[in-house]
């Protein structure tokens, strides 16, 4: 379980987590998703593959700065 400002806790600077939650929602609405347990997995397999490409990019440029 994930503990608040905890070792691999999502942070979000200010009232991003509003916005983006605002943002998923008016997504899930265009695409006519109105199911609770699908709009959790769309927003983990988001959160998911945006959290991987980030931390590539940070193995990129570690590796290139060695």
């Amino acid at each position: 379980m994930l503990v608040p400002r905890g070792y691999g806790s999502p942070y979000f600077e200010g009232k991003e987590v509003i916005e983006f939650l605002k943002t998923l929602n008016r997504c899930f609405k265009d695409y006519g998703i109105n199911d609770d347990e699908e709009k959790k997995e769309r927003t983990v397999e988001y959160a998911a593959k945006r959290f991987r490409k980030d931390i590539e990019r940070l193995l990129e440029y570690r590796d290139s700065t060695s």
